[in-house]
């Protein structure tokens, strides 16, 4: 899962927090369309051999449920990301206009205007992306649960659990950052 995201009410600083928004982006367009994948060619695999598979119909409705969630938390990140821009930048857009047109106090406000949007949409953003991995935990671990009539039933009851708890220790950090951060 991902960090919650910047604090869209931090106005000590504006400018992004070191690494953050690298972070941000193997998140979001790296690692979600690959997790995105993963959940719809499961659920291919379980709309195919449903009888391989003790709840094929709800284990199917999870995978493609966690799909669309991981696609919109890129939507949500790409959309942010429209708002991440140095001040360098800022100010290298408005240099073809008029000498003094723009005030540097202006750029300024724009700039942390931006700043929060981006923060607001990348914490949207994060969060919609933990939802689709603790989904996609759920999703795999339904999978993996074993048919009436399976013969290795105690090894993808285990596979199964080893899986859930996983998901439940990832959710459980994501949980304590964002406590963590509310505190500070």
């Amino acid at each position: 899962m991902a960090g919650q995201g910047p604090d869209p009410e931090d106005e000590d600083t504006y400018a992004p927090k070191l690494g953050y928004g690298a972070a941000s982006k193997e998140a979001h367009f790296v690692a979600a369309p690959l997790l995105t994948a993963a959940a719809l060619s499961l659920a291919g695999v379980v709309a195919g051999a449903d009888d391989e598979f003790r709840w094929p119909g709800a284990t199917l409705v999870l995978l493609v449920i966690t799909a669309m969630t991981l696609i919109f938390s890129m939507q949500l990140a790409y959309e942010a990301r429209g708002h991440l821009y140095s001040f360098e930048e800022l100010k290298d857009h408005y240099e073809g206009t008029r000498p003094d047109a723009v005030p540097e106090a202006r750029m300024h406000q724009e700039f942390r205007a931006a700043d929060r949007e981006w923060r607001k949409g990348q914490r949207r953003a994060a969060e919609v992306y933990n939802v689709g991995t603790a989904l996609l935990g759920v999703g795999v671990a339904a999978s993996l649960a074993p048919p009436e009539c399976g013969m290795q039933a105690s090894w993808r009851w285990a596979a199964a659990a080893v899986v859930l708890v996983g998901t439940a220790a990832d959710t459980v950090w994501v949980l304590w950052k964002l406590r963590q951060k509310t505190q500070n």
